[in-house]
């Protein structure tokens, strides 16, 4: 169960639905403070002072005037009237004119002002104490007389009158908020969920086809017609993804094939040896028995350089590797009468790499040198700050060629007859370790021999 709603809680339509929760909760919650700070916690005053401003400027306009443009008669608007006539003794309406003399008056059994009650009319509303009862007074003008006369209409009412109306408006108001809230969170709440469905069912199709693909049908890529804009970088790396695995598997399976052809050859040729001539040719067996030794030594060299794992990356100095690739590699260059060379920086160069594979990736470099180079000729290695190069006096490597030279099992199409058969993994193995470092290894053109180069990441900002 911990599990449970651990992984929904981790899934997508868990936290869209948790968040849609906790934002219809903060909603509520703010709503909910708004109409109790309106409805319960905020002074009331501003309230009842503007509802019976309201109903004195719907008076005045009743108003019926004489020919002079006296007061004549207040006359209720008809949607009031059964509240005046309902609660006579809370609600009243005189006109005074300018100096708050009684003008007319309405409801003069009930008064909630007095007879003699006088007061300079000002407009707007007031809170009075009239023989120890509140009462509030509203007082809006009337249209002045043509022979320029003002007027006010006053609109006196009793405390409780106001909040019964107050009562009656709140009420509904607070039902309807309620009912307004109980019916949109199921809405909003189905919205999400359908919201939810058709958001997530571009994402099931998508997981249903990259279920299906395996390595018979590596070629297959996912779609991104109907995925949301958000996922579509994600979708679109997988798919590069699946094509970087596509090559990787065809040039492994191009690699095994190539590899049990390169074994096969030297296998016949030991067999139908056997057969035909028994052990007689001794030598013959043996160099073929070292060939396939040299084809096996590569192919495990080849492999282990393609995994990134295998290296152990740590400061190193390419000038000390370089010399015990020179020292190992000295045996070789007297049987086939070439010399090595070195040549140095003056300051100490360190590389942050694994020394093991810089020092294949040199010996295979000068061992291929050393082959091709004639006799009485110089292999030259050159450490730099930016690199390193090695080059040989051979024949060199024609242009047509220079594309292939790094491919696997590609030999040339000359050999020196004294060097070994050889596998055409040397260069390959040389690529796959400047690969894992980020280094850069290519054949530049020259006039004559061949010269490889090998740039450092310092060399490739330059």
């Amino acid at each position: 169960m911990r599990w449970s709603r651990h992984s929904w809680f981790r899934s997508l339509r868990g936290r869209l639905l948790a968040a849609f929760a906790a934002g219809v909760l903060i909603v509520v919650a703010v709503l909910s403070s708004v109409f109790m700070f309106i409805f319960v916690w905020q002074d009331d005053w501003t309230a009842r002072h503007r509802m019976l401003q309201d109903i004195a400027t719907k008076t005045a306009d009743h108003l019926e005037r004489n020919a002079d443009g006296s007061p004549s008669r207040i006359v209720q608007p008809q949607d009031l009237q059964w509240f005046y006539d309902a609660f006579p003794r809370d609600i009243e309406f005189r006109v005074v004119d300018a100096q708050g003399r009684t003008a007319l008056r309405v409801h003069p059994r009930e008064q909630l002002l007095p007879v003699d009650f006088q007061r300079a009319p000002v407009v707007g509303a007031a809170d009075l104490q009239i023989n120890g009862a509140a009462v509030q007074l509203a007082t809006v003008q009337v249209p002045d007389t043509p022979a320029g006369q003002s007027y006010y209409l006053e609109a006196a009412a009793s405390e409780r009158i106001i909040a019964m109306a107050q009562l009656a408006a709140r009420n509904p108001v607070r039902g309807s908020l309620v009912f307004a809230l109980l019916v949109s969170i199921p809405v909003l709440i189905g919205l999400m969920l359908l919201a939810l469905k058709s958001l997530l069912r571009p994402l099931r199709d998508t997981s249903d086809a990259a279920a299906h693909i395996d390595a018979r049908n590596l070629s297959a890529r996912l779609p991104i017609q109907h995925v949301p804009t958000e996922l579509v970088p994600l979708i679109h790396a997988f798919n590069q993804a699946l094509e970087r695995l596509e090559q990787g598997f065809r040039v492994q399976q191009q690699f095994l094939g190539a590899a049990a052809h390169e074994l096969k050859t030297p296998l016949t040729l030991m067999r139908g040896q056997i057969e035909l001539e028994g052990t007689a040719d001794r030598d013959t067996l043996l160099m073929d028995i070292d060939v396939m030794a040299r084809q096996v030594h590569q192919l495990l060299h080849l492999a282990e350089a393609s995994e990134a794992h295998n290296y152990k990356f740590a400061p190193m100095a390419p000038a000390s590797v370089a010399e015990e690739v020179l020292v190992f590699l000295s045996r070789l260059a007297d049987r086939h009468s070439v010399q090595l060379d070195l040549q140095l920086p003056t300051q100490t160069l360190l590389w942050h790499g694994d020394k093991s594979a810089l020092f294949t990736l040199l010996k295979n470099l000068l061992e291929n040198a050393v082959q091709h180079s004639p006799v009485g000729g110089v292999v030259m290695l050159s450490i730099d700050t930016t690199g390193l190069s090695v080059r040989d006096e051979g024949p060199g490597i024609a242009k047509e060629h220079q594309a292939r030279i790094f491919e696997r099992f590609w030999r040339g199409t000359y050999q020196q007859k004294a060097a070994p058969q050889g596998a055409g993994l040397g260069l390959s193995i040389c690529q796959e370790i400047a690969l894992a470092h980020g280094w850069r290894l290519h054949i530049v053109d020259t006039s004559s021999g061949a010269l490889f180069r090998l740039d450092t990441p310092d060399s490739l900002h330059h």
